[in-house]
């Protein structure tokens, strides 16, 4: 996906605002209306947004739930993926978690007496971590997402980049029939390629909602992944794709106690 960064920077704020005037646009980057309507013709050619009448807004797929909304759906179900999925942990390990209400579950799931190191930009991850003294936590700068209780950006990308994990974790807009992990948002594809390059075993937290749940903006495929977790209600073509890929999978039924 070839952005530049004033196109990142303005569907960063159409995903806050659903839709952007031309005349708005080039009054808030101080370029020519002619300029922003490029960036807009590139936008929309990529399938990122799409043209309305004097300026863009967002595709209907590209609007995610909220952080909020997102927590209370299948909440029973994502407990169950997280606390599965605590098991592989060991010991003194240095482990990413990414944004999202599953990975904030798992977050929430550790033990407090598990010696780890954890770096994240998930901000509901990190406060579960705070209860957790054996947890050294780092958390990345950058510009803050309220509704999606993260943080995200250049800074953000930029601080991740600084370490080397044994373990990345991490959640998925959606997941296709073809066994693609997708994302709403290209800053969101693009901090999970940065998780999945800068880690040596790569874990995807996922209810079975996910799949086949259409997303714009590629993130990874099935076979860049060693573990899937998943929950009972996960329809059997995820775990045939899995198969295909060389993915461990993992169905996760009644919680564990930890």
């Amino acid at each position: 996906m070839n952005l530049s960064p004033r196109q990142r920077d303005i569907l960063s704020w159409l995903h806050a605002s659903h839709q952007l005037g031309t005349e708005q646009l080039a009054e808030r980057f101080q370029v020519s209306p002619q300029t922003i309507r490029r960036d807009i013709h590139g936008l929309c050619e990529q399938g990122l947004a799409r043209r309305q009448h004097g300026g863009l807004a967002l595709l209907a797929a590209q609007h995610n739930r909220s952080f909020a909304q997102r927590s209370s759906a299948h909440s029973e179900r994502k407990r169950r993926i997280a606390q599965a999925a605590v098991g592989l942990l060991q010991d003194e390990a240095t482990v990413f978690l990414g944004y999202g209400t599953t990975v904030a579950a798992f977050a929430r799931a550790l033990p407090p007496d598990k010696p780890l190191r954890v770096v994240t930009n998930n901000l509901d991850a990190a406060l579960a971590l705070a209860d957790k003294p054996a947890v050294e936590t780092w958390l990345a700068g950058g510009r803050l997402r309220p509704a999606d209780r993260d943080l995200m950006g250049f800074a953000t990308l930029e601080f991740l980049q600084r370490f080397e994990a044994h373990l990345a974790v991490l959640g998925a807009g959606g997941i296709t029939a073809d066994g693609v992990l997708c994302e709403f948002q290209p800053e969101e594809a693009e901090l999970s390629r940065v998780l999945l390059a800068h880690s040596q075993s790569q874990l995807l937290l996922v209810d079975g909602s996910k799949y086949r749940r259409a997303a714009p903006c590629r993130v990874a495929t099935l076979a860049e992944l060693d573990h899937v977790f998943t929950d009972e209600e996960a329809p059997e073509a995820l775990q045939t794709l899995c198969a295909r890929a060389g993915v461990a999978f993992h169905r996760c039924g009644e919680a564990q106690q930890p």
